[in-house]
């Protein structure tokens, strides 16, 4: 069904109109919870682990969401904290809430893939799908907006951010993967663990999406390098972030 599903999708990317009218029909008829990358929440449970792992005594640290969705990732992120007690962990959540924006630039638009108001769903429609499912939101928060304006300065002074023990990027376009690449800076730390869900959504090269955007993170903060972890389906790869 999903190679299906993926053949339907490659032929109406050359058809923008038709792709966005496909895309729109099939989350709304196809409303699952379930998160639209299989792989990503053991590709978390394992993240976790090893952040357990490396922290030995130290408290883990906190988690950051880039792209929500329904929340289901979210949900699990949750799950595996409690799973290992790492109940000193705070999830934080970032999403527009509203779906993607509008591309940046040709370096978003590649082929039609995304478009804006893609994967729109509402703040309390997310905050109901994880409580139904069990989670409590106390140890949770959640940044609403674009997050080229609501990743500022002064949000840093809004919430009490520590440093990022996981990081999962599943904001699909090179723009904001960059947003949050450049506004994780300071939280950032030896064997912080970064997920990137879309990492293969072009290929396999260095030149597009959020292959591009951690080759330039990394070329202008040298202080960093990264170690390659598993990768997860569909598309996604992680990595261990070493700070020099």
């Amino acid at each position: 069904m999903g190679m299906v599903k993926t053949q339907i999708e490659n032929v109406l990317r050359g058809y923008p109109a038709l792709f966005k009218l496909g895309s729109k029909v099939y989350h709304t008829f196809n409303g699952s919870f379930r998160t639209l990358s299989p792989g990503t929440p053991q590709a978390l449970l394992e993240a976790f682990t090893l952040a357990k792992e490396f922290a030995g005594d130290d408290k883990v640290g906190d988690y950051y969401e880039f792209g929500l969705f329904r929340g289901y990732t979210f949900l699990e992120a949750s799950k595996h904290c409690k799973s290992l007690g790492l109940n000193d962990t705070h999830l934080y959540g970032f999403d527009s809430f509203e779906g993607l924006p509008e591309p940046a630039g040709s370096e978003d638009a590649l082929d039609n893939r995304f478009f804006k108001g893609q994967f729109a769903c509402s703040l309390d429609s997310v905050k109901k799908n994880l409580s139904k499912n069990g989670m409590e939101l106390d140890r949770a928060t959640f940044i609403k907006g674009f997050y080229s304006d609501s990743l500022t300065e002064e949000l840093r002074t809004q919430h009490e951010f520590k440093a990022a023990s996981v990081v999962l990027l599943d904001c699909d376009y090179y723009s904001s993967t960059v947003d949050a690449l450049e506004w994780l800076l300071p939280y950032l730390r030896d064997k912080t663990i970064m997920l990137f869900d879309d990492w293969y959504s072009y290929g396999d090269g260095n030149e597009l999406g959020q292959q591009k955007a951690l080759k330039e993170y990394l070329e202008k903060y040298p202080q960093f390098s990264v170690e390659p972890l598993s990768e997860f389906l569909d598309h996604g790869k992680g990595f261990v972030l070493h700070k020099k």
